[in-house]
């Protein structure tokens, strides 16, 4: 029995394929940034910021606080220069990303009965995103007015994935022990061992393969039916 679910976002509830996403995200981003910063050091230092934030956890700071320390070392700007470029860039640019995604139905669904079950649900997503873009994407998603219980993003966790800790700390801060929550992603690496090495029952969305004859593999639709044998 469980008492919470835990959502992985992108290539899980909403379709996206990062490899497409992520060099788009990075062409536009540095794109805008071009007129106000040499866009040749840009992408550089933000890269090297985000992976000091990933692999130098501080439970003390959060991911957002980490990544801008390491970003204004390496741009030698501060985040007086940086943060309005950052939010006029997701007001303006961010939503054009929108095209490279598609809303699954399923996910609704699956969101939904989790809810009506009275799970306490999260949107685990790898907090490397500010609010902002994750807000974004669950619009995109259709489900930008779902109710979550935590939404993990940078301002507000101190772990990334695939840290074991990042599922502690979503389980904590929903209050529930994590041996009593379950885990949905795509993401073998990312998704599903670490929450299975804290405990956390796992569901793995994935397609073909061997992922029909076993019961926490499969599609949204399997997701559902794992999810309500195990409330």
């Amino acid at each position: 029995m469980i008492r919470a679910v835990l959502f992985d976002l992108d290539g899980t509830l909403l379709g996206n394929d990062m490899d497409r996403f992520m060099p788009a995200y990075f062409d536009r981003l540095q794109a805008f940034i071009a007129p106000h910063y040499p866009p040749e050091g840009f992408l550089t230092a933000l890269l090297t910021a985000v992976r000091e934030a990933i692999r130098q956890p501080d439970p003390r700071r959060t991911v957002w606080e980490r990544f801008m320390e390491a970003f204004e070392r390496e741009t030698r700007r501060s985040g007086d220069f940086w943060v309005p470029l950052f939010e006029r860039f997701y007001a303006e640019v961010f939503p054009s990303l929108r095209v490279l995604t598609e809303p699954r139905v399923e996910a609704r669904l699956l969101v939904e009965r989790a809810r009506a079950w009275g799970l306490r649900i999260a949107v685990a997503t790898n907090p490397v995103f500010p609010e902002v873009a994750i807000r974004q994407r669950l619009e995109w998603a259709g489900l930008g007015d779902i109710p979550f219980d935590w939404i993990t993003t940078m301002e507000n966790m101190r772990f990334t994935k695939p840290w074991p800790e990042y599922y502690l700390e979503v389980a904590g801060h929903l209050q529930v022990a994590p041996e009593a929550c379950g885990m949905i992603g795509n993401d073998l690496k990312q998704d599903i061992e670490p929450a299975q090495q804290v405990g956390m029952q796992t569901f793995w969305v994935r397609e073909g393969g061997d992922g029909w004859l076993r019961r926490n593999q499969g599609d949204l639709g399997r997701a559902l039916q794992w999810l309500e044998d195990l409330r």
